[in-house]
């Protein structure tokens, strides 16, 4: 079996390396593969009674989606990066295309369908404490295919991520990606050590893995770095963060980062040499927002390490930027939170 996946590699190296072009380290993307969706966003002051009828304070609507939501950080942050997944083409839902594009988030690689509906969903956020309530449909939008992802020119991008709400129901699929990106791997080198373990590995792989499922476990021993969401560690039978990485290391990559964010816990991560570090919460003065808070901690994370900084410092970055936001309606603004926190004359909940 071994001897025929490795002739399979050499087939695929020479086919995906015919595309290439070089290309500035600088300029390469982060790549977050996943989903993106129509945010319909109403804020009432507490949460309603079944069967009653209350009006919002407030209503947008708003480009969502796991993977969508850590482009936007990402971009506020100033990292070059790209969403990848299917999105529809129904001119009423050109408001997320036309986001991405405000956004600065490239999207040149996405897979367009004219006749089907784009992922939504009603959220509830309860403005007496921030707390988040999401209704979430999605009819008959098709999933990436392994297809569709090989078309991809590798040499593009400095990481690739992929979120969890996507590999949900499409996980088979996502492990094929991940040895395509594997299999590049093999035959390329990055310029620098990247740190954390991966040495000159041109693309890593990080990988969220938050819903309650048992078809996660299949994710666990491909990435490079996982971020371990609470809901999954519970299903796991984990009661805490240093619980959860002691249990998800024993079917991890050897030397993988594992990462587990637990909202007002804080974060806590442990390295490639097992070093464990940890993180506090930083909470605004006010809770306002708690929607795409674990997507904003991922993202500021992920901008880290891509950078090759210090683990700890890197999850000490998550949790500033995701406790900025929660304190602030929606994602705009992060920059400015950002640049604070960098010139050390933010505050510190880690708000501007």
């Amino acid at each position: 079996m071994m001897s025929s996946k490795h002739d399979m590699c050499g087939t695929v190296l020479s086919q995906i390396t015919r595309a290439e072009t070089a290309i500035n380290p600088a300029c390469r993307k982060v790549l977050c593969v996943g989903l993106a969706c129509l945010d319909s966003i109403h804020v009432v002051k507490t949460f309603p009674v079944e069967d009653t009828d209350v009006r919002c304070v407030s209503m947008r609507w708003q480009r969502g989606g796991n993977a969508s939501n850590n482009c936007t950080v990402l971009s506020q942050l100033g990292a070059p990066c790209e969403f990848l997944g299917t999105l529809s083409m129904k001119q009423h839902l050109n408001v997320i295309v036309e986001d991405f594009k405000t956004s600065n988030i490239c999207i040149d690689n996405c897979i367009y369908y004219d006749t089907c509906d784009a992922p939504t969903s009603v959220v509830i956020i309860n403005q007496s404490n921030g707390s988040r309530t999401i209704i979430h449909s999605n009819n008959n939008l098709p999933e990436l295919t392994l297809d569709d992802f090989k078309k991809l020119d590798l040499s593009q991008y400095s990481w690739i991520h992929f979120e969890a709400s996507f590999l949900g129901r499409n996980v088979q699929e996502v492990v094929s990606m991940i040895e395509w990106v594997e299999f590049w791997n093999e035959s390329h080198a990055s310029d620098n050590d990247r740190g954390h373990g991966l040495g000159r590995k041109a693309l890593p792989i990080s990988v969220e893995i938050e819903k309650p499922r048992a078809e996660m476990q299949d994710l666990v021993p491909c990435a490079d770095v996982l971020f371990v969401g609470k809901d999954y560690a519970e299903f796991c039978g984990c009661t805490s963060m240093s619980e959860t990485l002691e249990k998800i290391a024993e079917d991890a990559k050897p030397n993988a980062t594992i990462i587990s964010a637990w909202g007002e816990q804080g974060a806590m991560a442990r390295g490639h040499d097992k070093t464990v570090v940890q993180s506090p919460a930083f909470s605004p003065h006010k809770v306002l927002d708690t929607l795409g808070a674990g997507d904003t901690f991922c993202g500021a994370t992920i901008f880290g390490l891509s950078r090759g900084n210090l683990l700890q410092d890197c999850i000490v970055l998550g949790c500033q930027i995701a406790g900025a936001k929660v304190g602030m309606d929606g994602f705009a603004g992060l920059d400015k939170v950002y640049n604070c926190i960098k010139h050390g004359t933010g505050q510190a909940d880690g708000s501007a």
